[in-house]
């Protein structure tokens, strides 16, 4: 029998539960109202700063359980695809507190090492000085061996959330941190979605957007998209934004682990490759020297017929598998157009192939002296030379014909389409995905010019396991105590993944970037068969073929009517050769570098207000991309970058405050004097060829 103590209990409970439904259907009730308020307010913003997340929010399907679930705090809280539980605790803003404090109280930095430029007393070009000088500034610096920043402090360059969730964390995050540059990392596009029901994202874009600040949005991203997408935007916005971050990881998801971990993997693609101010007049000085000896340049004026595009193309770096298929090539040579990639050319010259072409892509005046000295004068009067417009204007005497194209990135591309806008009413094209290595220009003009069916001989990005670096029929070295040949770039223990099987080579950051273009390359012209042949580096894309696979091509070419197409198809001379220093422009770079010297004259006293500055130089600069007077920007951008990395890391790096602005203060004078000396150097320079050889490539040279 119950007794009358036990039914008041069952009774107390079920008065209890009952008023717990009522006040969770009272939240879930409030909760709504809020949520959808809260949207509609978020959408408006969207539409306003990203309207392509609009768009691709308005086409995207919800799963059809999709629900926002009401925490007992009442907040909004959701189960994940993939997950069994969902994101947050019962109270989901009191989880994102402490998971901020967390992490803000241990940081993770991204941190590059700037003490490794070295002392060079043969190489004196003003950028090689000045980094000189800056790495013994920070090598000086490392060595006070001062504290290291051991939380987050209030402004900071640059922040990466992986994992964006509900949202919840970034709205702590920002009431702690303000930053210049905010990366949010965001795999699954529904939990976006849902975040808009919960955050008010709305707020945190107009803050950030009054501060004059930068909030990059990277949603639905992948292993596969992520680093590419993510170096375009920091390519577009100045490597500075990503030199120094702050990481958070929000979730804890196999897929953002996969995304943190190339992220490490890949960091030094944004920390290399920014050009600098020598390397950039030398460009415009040769670029100014084509057009002003009226050489042929790349208009894509008509198209080849489609049968003749179907003809194979080979296209022949100078790798260690070339040895594999030479045999191949010197019987079909006749069936196919041969291009010789660089030092390529010497090694089929050995063998007995005749190259159609020779692609070259280096400015230097020791490369056309390696060039010059490599072959008798005769060989290179049979052969056409294909280029990119920064070569040393002497390399086209040595060749029957030459053909120019405009790659992007660079003060003398900037500024022959500006010329050609304002006298010609029309541009020219860039050749995509062109650098850095010979056999990227090379594939870039082939599959630019419609070809369908290439394959790629020897073109490896790193070394065989045997030590074999390139082709036994090359030029270079064998071995590092050969007395004989041209020494080649080290490679790493860093491994890529081979062509064929189980293979595997050796490689380092150069060939690595090499690689990756070849893959965008080939990702960019999709209706067209690359063929990847031989045990070297995998590029995805391409066909992997091993040269015991090829089949002797049966076409009947008449090769000479072949090339002389190609030549009169793709190729015009600009007829622009009566130019003069106010068509260069030669006075607006002195007023840039007076204005960016007129924005050092500010005082400053705190590290926000030092960073103010650097950011006002860097938006100045950036201003001119994109222009009429787009090679200005392409003149100080990479000199501006390897100076003001290191200055923002120099910023945020230490406890110390006065130690650091002291510090900051004399590196800061060294940019100064770099911008004057380089003011002066240019209205005397701009029309000078390069003509610097270091010792060794002398010594090697003599050889």
């Amino acid at each position: 029998m119950t007794s009358p103590y036990d039914i008041k209990s069952q009774i107390d409970e079920l008065q209890e539960k009952l008023t717990e439904v009522q006040a969770h259907e009272l939240r879930e009730q409030q909760f709504a109202l809020e949520a959808n308020e809260r949207f509609e307010k978020n959408w408006v913003c969207l539409q306003k700063y990203y309207p392509e997340i609009v768009e691709a929010l308005s086409n995207y399907e919800l799963k059809e359980d999709f629900c926002i679930h009401v925490t007992k705090s009442g907040h909004g809280n959701f189960v994940p695809n993939g997950f069994s539980t969902p994101l947050y605790s019962q109270d989901p803003i009191k989880q994102a507190k402490e998971q901020v404090q967390k992490q803000t109280h241990n940081p993770a930095f991204s941190l590059t090492d700037y003490t490794g430029y070295p002392d060079n007393e043969v190489d004196t070009r003003l950028h090689s000085s000045y980094m000189a000088k800056l790495g013994r500034h920070m090598r000086k610096v490392r060595d006070y061996q001062k504290s290291k920043l051991t939380k987050l402090p209030d402004t900071f360059p640059s922040g990466i959330i992986f994992g964006i969730g509900l949202g919840y964390h970034v709205t702590e995050l920002l009431k702690e941190t303000t930053f210049d540059y905010l990366f949010l990392i965001e795999p699954d596009f529904e939990q976006f979605y849902a975040s808009l029901f919960c955050t008010d994202w709305y707020q945190l874009i107009e803050k950030i957007d009054k501060q004059g600040n930068c909030l990059f949005f990277h949603l639905g991203v992948d292993k596969n998209n992520f680093i590419n997408d993510l170096e375009h935007l920091v390519e577009e916005v100045g490597a500075f934004s990503a030199v120094r971050s702050f990481c958070f990881q929000h979730t804890p998801d196999s897929k953002i682990n996969e995304l943190i971990s190339d992220w490490g993997r890949e960091y030094f693609r944004f920390q290399m490759g920014h050009g600098f101010f020598n390397d950039a007049i030398t460009g415009l000085a040769h670029s100014i020297s084509h057009l002003e000896k009226d050489q042929s340049f790349l208009t894509n004026k008509k198209r080849l017929p489609e049968p003749l595009l179907e003809l194979p193309v080979f296209v022949v770096g100078n790798g260690p598998s070339l040895d594999e298929a030479i045999d191949y090539l010197i019987d079909n040579q006749n069936k196919g157009i041969v291009v010789a990639a660089g030092s390529a050319l010497a090694s089929l010259e050995k063998v007995g192939v005749q190259a159609d072409f020779h692609v070259l892509v280096e400015r230097p005046y020791a490369n056309y002296k390696i060039v010059e000295d490599s072959l008798p004068k005769e060989v290179y009067q049979k052969v056409n030379l294909l280029a990119v417009n920064m070569v040393h204007p002497a390399t086209n005497d040595l060749y029957k014909w030459t053909g120019l194209a405009l790659k992007g990135n660079e003060a003398g591309s900037d500024l022959i389409n500006s010329l050609m806008l304002v006298k010609n009413e029309k541009m020219l094209p860039y050749i995509p995905y062109c650098n850095p290595l010979v056999a990227n220009t090379a594939l870039s003009f082939f599959l630019n010019f419609g070809f369908k069916n290439v394959y790629l001989f020897g073109v490896d990005n790193g070394s065989f396991p045997s030590g074999k670096h390139h082709s036994t029929h090359s030029f270079y070295k064998k071995s590092e105590s050969d007395q004989e040949g041209i020494a080649c770039a080290p490679v790493t223990q860093s491994k890529l993944k081979g062509n064929l099987g189980n293979s595997f080579v050796f490689t380092n950051d150069l060939y690595k970037i090499s690689r990756s273009q070849l893959e965008k390359l080939i990702a960019h012209y999709p209706k067209r068969d690359v063929f990847n042949v031989g045990n070297g580096a995998w590029i995805e894309g391409a066909h992997p073929l091993a040269s015991g696979e090829l089949i002797d091509h049966q076409y009947d070419i008449d090769k000479p009517i072949l090339v002389e197409a190609i030549k009169n198809s793709y190729f015009e001379r600009l007829a622009m050769t009566n130019l003069s220093d106010s068509d260069y422009q030669v006075h607006r770079f002195t007023e840039a570098c007076e204005h960016l010297l007129e924005i050092m004259d500010e005082s400053f006293s705190s590290i926000s207000e030092a960073s103010a500055i650097l950011k006002r130089q860097q938006r100045y600069v950036y201003s001119f991309k994109n222009t009429v007077l787009g090679h200005i920007f392409h003149l100080l951008k990479g000199s501006l970058l390897y100076y003001h990395c290191p200055m923002i890391t120099l910023l945020y790096s230490y406890e110390d405050t006065d130690f650091t602005l002291e510090k900051f203060n004399e590196l800061f004078e060294l940019w100064k004097q770099y911008i004057i000396d380089m003011k002066l150097y240019f209205a005397e320079n701009y029309k000078k060829f390069c003509d610097y050889l270091n010792s060794g490539q002398i010594a090697a040279l003599e050889k």
